[in-house]
């Protein structure tokens, strides 16, 4: 039988790294929040800065998932699980009592805040992907109202092209 408090010190391991992944995922869900308000009102810059802030997170949340897998690991070992992939619910189910009601809580939380991302995210693309249409419209238009010419591109839309100047002589 393993050691109670090895398995309780390795399961606290486990939910103590949950409980930060879910405090990245937390910093995570409020910059796409202010990313997708920055896309909203077409503010570039701000939504440049945001993603590198994000970029910033995801390494974060990718060093702390490295330790999520190590604790679980241990964690499934002490338990006498050898399946790398078991989930840190599952094993939460195997520790029982106190110890694995905590790891499952932090799971459950973990899982709840990935999910919310998730949404989010592809909200922002959506929203991401309206802006893009809508600024290609603008370029369109644009480009209709500075090419005098009126020459149009193989694919049927007016294209910038060479400007035409017309000019007499009048002194010849």
């Amino acid at each position: 039988m393993p050691d109670a408090d090895k398995i309780a010190n390795a399961a606290l391991r486990l939910e103590a790294t949950l409980t930060e992944l879910q405090s990245a995922y937390d910093q995570l869900e409020q910059l796409g929040a202010d990313r997708l308000a920055a896309v909203r009102a077409a503010d570039l810059p701000q939504v440049a800065k945001i993603i590198a802030a994000e970029s910033e997170v995801a390494t974060t949340i990718a060093q702390l998932d490295t330790r999520r897998a190590e604790a679980a690991k241990e964690l499934g070992e002490l338990l006498g699980v050898a399946d790398e992939q078991l989930s840190a619910s599952a094993l939460a189910r195997r520790a029982a009592g106190k110890v694995g009601d905590a790891v499952l809580d932090a799971a459950i939380q973990l899982r709840t805040v990935i999910d919310r991302v998730q949404k989010q995210n592809a909200r922002a693309q959506i929203a991401a992907q309206t802006l893009a249409s809508h600024m290609q419209g603008v370029l369109r238009a644009a480009q209709g109202k500075l090419n005098h010419s009126g020459a149009y591109g193989s694919g049927g839309v007016v294209t910038p092209g060479p400007a035409v100047v017309s000019m007499l002589d009048l002194v010849s």
